[in-house]
C-alpha cells in the first residue's frame, strides 16, 4: 500500500507518494477528440496514476472538470500523460480552479526518463470513482509545456462517451 501524501509550495500543492513508479500502464491510443468508451481498469487509482516527483514542473489550471457534462466529485482524480506515462495526478478535491502539477523529464534523475520536454503536450485521463471508469479527457486549450510555467489556463477539461452528445 502506497503512503499518499501533498506538499503545499506558495499556495501550491503537489502530489506524491513514498513508493514511486513509472510504471503506469496506461493507455492513451486514442489522442483524438472522437468520444471514447470509458476503461475498466482492474488497477487501484493510486497505482494507475502513479508517478515520479520531478524539479521541472509546469502547472494546468482547470476551472471546471467534466464527464458527460456533469462535475466530477471530489473522491476522482485528474492525470496527465506524455504518451502511455504518467507525468501528474491528483485527487481533484478543491473547489473552483484547481492545478494540476504536469512533471517534465530531469536528466539527473532517471526516473523521470520519458516525462515532458519543452513542447510537449500532455493528453489528459479522468478517473470516476463512483463507476470505477477511465476516461481519456480534453482541455478547451491546449498548451505546451513548458518548465516553471504556471500560466496554463484552460476553461473545462472534459470528457465525453460515444451517445452522450448526441452521437458526437
Amino acid at each position: 500500500m502506497k503512503n499518499i501524501f501533498f506538499y503545499s509550495l506558495i499556495g501550491f500543492f503537489i502530489f506524491g507518494c513514498d513508493s514511486f513508479t513509472t510504471d503506469c500502464n496506461c493507455d492513451d491510443s486514442n489522442g483524438t477528440e472522437d468520444p471514447t468508451e470509458p476503461e475498466e481498469i482492474e488497477t487501484p487509482v493510486e497505482e494507475y496514476f502513479a508517478f515520479n516527483v520531478s524539479s521541472q514542473v509546469s502547472y494546468y489550471w482547470f476551472e471546471t472538470v467534466l464527464i458527460n457534462g456533469n462535475e466530477i466529485e471530489s473522491d476522482d482524480w485528474v492525470a496527465a500523460f506524455n504518451g502511455d506515462i504518467c507525468v501528474g495526478s491528483q485527487q481533484w478535491i478543491c473547489p473552483g480552479n484547481c492545478n494540476l502539477p504536469v512533471y517534465g523529464e530531469n536528466e539527473l534523475n532517471e526516473l523521470t526518463e520519458g516525462y515532458m520536454l519543452p513542447g510537449d503536450i500532455p493528453s489528459f485521463k479522468i478517473y470516476d470513482a463512483s463507476e470505477n471508469m477511465y476516461y481519456d479527457a480534453i482541455p478547451t486549450q491546449e498548451f505546451e509545456w513548458q518548465d516553471g510555467n504556471l500560466q496554463n489556463q484552460a476553461d473545462t477539461l472534459s470528457s465525453y462517451t460515444s451517445g452522450s452528445r448526441g452521437g458526437w
